[in-house]
């Protein structure tokens, strides 16, 4: 048994913000971000969320969910759980298994990993949740330059199905504790820190070897790999890691431009719009891989 992507959706705030300004003009050749979403004082990790998992639960699917892994950097409470908060307003099944996830920008990866050893849980529920929803514009300084036009908010909500054929067929993780301070929101700071000189290096130095490795050791190559999911960093962080990858361009998703780097969102934004441009087929092979805060980074073979 395995699991496979059923469908994915995503929802925004309402407030989204043009980056052509003068103000922005020298960071955007780097970054290549034109547009990012900014969450209103009303708006939070939970309202995204639901937004999101409305759009791919009905009535009946409800009573059919085994499991609810939230991922998100950004919640409004120290506790509870957020995804607690979630099977209550989903109103979803009160013995499932909930869960939250604080690894940003490779969390998808690592929820996927562990929805995997969560498909036998219940034998009459044939469904799981992942649900990423990140808002990083609430925790950053007005006018910092080096953070402001790079975060956007968003949430995205992911189905899986329990299914005879697996899609999530292998996996790789790794972490560096010693860059933590690279990206960090301490306890008595209103404002994140980001030293994006330091990750972008440890990014393009480290990333592109991981990813070397993974492709090598499960016999992967451009001629049987359809596309590339990195996270969306940045324009300078994803052409980088291209570079050192030697893939033709036409492999790598991209959508930094129109959604800016929604943290845990950008991957499964990444699948949904290959999902909603009908441009997988059967037995196409995708490599999902998410890196960022901790420092931390994850790959999966996606097989459709």
């Amino acid at each position: 048994m395995g699991l496979k992507i059923v469908s994915i959706k995503s929802s925004f705030p309402y407030k989204s913000e043009n980056l052509n300004s003068e103000k922005y003009k020298k960071i955007i050749k780097a970054t290549g971000i034109n547009k990012r979403y900014v969450s209103s004082e009303k708006e939070n990790v939970i309202s995204l969320s639901i937004k999101s998992a409305k759009k791919v639960l009905d009535s009946k699917l409800k009573n059919r969910i085994s499991f609810l892994i939230f991922v998100s950097q950004t919640s409004p409470y120290k506790f509870p759980s957020i995804s607690c908060i979630l099977q209550n307003e989903l109103k979803l099944p009160k013995d499932i298994y909930a869960v939250d996830i604080n690894m940003g920008c490779s969390g998808y990866i690592y929820a996927l990993k562990l929805a995997r050893s969560l498909e036998n849980l219940n034998n009459n529920r044939k469904y799981g949740l992942i649900i990423c929803s990140d808002t990083y514009t609430k925790y950053i300084e007005k006018n910092n330059n080096s953070c402001e036009p790079i975060f956007s908010d968003a949430s995205t909500a992911t189905l899986l199905k329990i299914s005879k054929k697996n899609q999530f067929q292998a996996f790789d993780f790794g972490v560096d504790g010693s860059g933590y301070r690279s990206l960090i929101l301490t306890e008595n700071s209103k404002n994140m820190f980001m030293d994006g000189a330091k990750v972008a290096i440890f990014t393009i130095k480290e990333i592109p070897q991981f990813i070397k490795k993974f492709l090598f050791r499960n016999k992967l190559n451009a001629r049987n790999v359809k596309y590339i999911a990195l996270h969306q960093a940045s324009k300078y962080v994803c052409d980088k890691i291209k570079e050192k990858l030697k893939f033709k361009n036409s492999y790598f998703l991209e959508n930094y431009k129109k959604y800016g780097n929604t943290v845990s969102s950008t991957i499964p934004l990444l699948l949904k719009d290959c999902i909603d441009k009908k441009k997988l087929k059967k037995n196409n092979i995708i490599i999902a891989c998410g890196f960022g805060v901790g420092l931390s980074w994850g790959i999966v073979k996606i097989k459709w």
